[in-house]
């Protein structure tokens, strides 16, 4: 697609009236911007694509904090701007800086920890859960699938992450899925689907989701059978993935982090 946008904009040459002017106005999207001031040799450039344009750059804020436009972005509302964007977003989109995702990483010293359990309880013919004296009004768990043989391969990982009333997120369990192989009595990907259906009702969750790329294409089907062999209510959510990893992490808990409103459960802090 970025090479598909430069292809298109390059025609402008085509149609444009001798001694046209061309206007490029816009704002720095992703570390590879036709924006970008300098020349991405990773990408096969050699020089910027806007080289030797005149170039006009207004970040919302200078170096001594000054606002360039006070009027539509007062303190409180620029505050609350980055607050809700993240420290990367807020950087590319307010401040025309060029953010590498690639060297963006995950701090574990902006993460609290915590001891707490959950606290099931029903009343009035409604369910409430808590959790460290909070009430959590959400959960989404995600299982990234792999074959989880033992000391080799990637780990099939699935994780419980829960929201309170407040916008608090809880990472409370991520388990590090393996099977036994065929001695087991049952076949490897069935081990697995059971162990995520026991996560799944251990913690009261109302759904899972399964990345359905490759390995998880055939997965889904399975789990569901052992869900339902426990005689629990339980969705079985396929998802399809295109973004990179970095860029998942990256936009799942940047904004989290940068509020202080991400902890994890001190079990987590304990796994790989």
């Amino acid at each position: 697609k970025r090479e598909d946008l430069r292809e298109r904009l390059d025609e402008i040459e085509f149609i444009l009236n001798p001694g046209g002017l061309k206007l490029f106005v816009g704002t720095p999207h992703t570390f590879y911007s036709v924006y970008a001031e300098i020349a991405r040799p990773e990408t096969g450039e050699e020089k910027p694509y806007l080289d030797g344009f005149a170039r006009l750059e207004i970040p919302l804020l200078d170096p001594q904090g000054r606002n360039a436009w006070p009027e539509r972005f007062p303190p409180a509302k620029t505050d609350a701007l980055r607050s809700r964007s993240g420290p990367a977003k807020f950087a590319s989109q307010m401040m025309l800086q060029f953010v590498n995702t690639a060297n963006a990483r995950l701090d574990p010293d902006r993460i609290g920890a915590y001891d707490g359990e959950l606290i099931y309880t029903e009343g009035n013919g409604q369910a409430t859960l808590r959790l460290e004296g909070r009430r959590l009004v959400s959960a989404s768990c995600w299982w990234d699938p792999a074959y989880g043989a033992p000391d080799r391969g990637d780990a099939a990982v699935v994780a419980a992450l829960f929201t309170d009333e407040d916008g608090g997120h809880w990472l409370h369990r991520i388990a590090y899925l393996t099977h036994a192989g065929p001695a087991a009595g049952t076949d490897e990907a069935t081990q697995l689907c059971r162990q995520v259906a026991a996560f799944a009702r251990d913690l009261h969750l109302p759904a899972v989701r399964v990345e359905n790329n490759g390995l998880g294409h055939f997965l889904p089907g399975i789990l569901r059978r052992e869900v339902d062999a426990l005689g629990y209510m339980c969705a079985v959510l396929e998802e399809t993935t295109r973004k990179s990893k970095d860029q998942r992490i990256l936009g799942a808990f940047d904004v989290a982090l940068a509020a202080g409103r991400l902890k994890a459960h001190r079990s987590v802090w304990a796994s790989p």
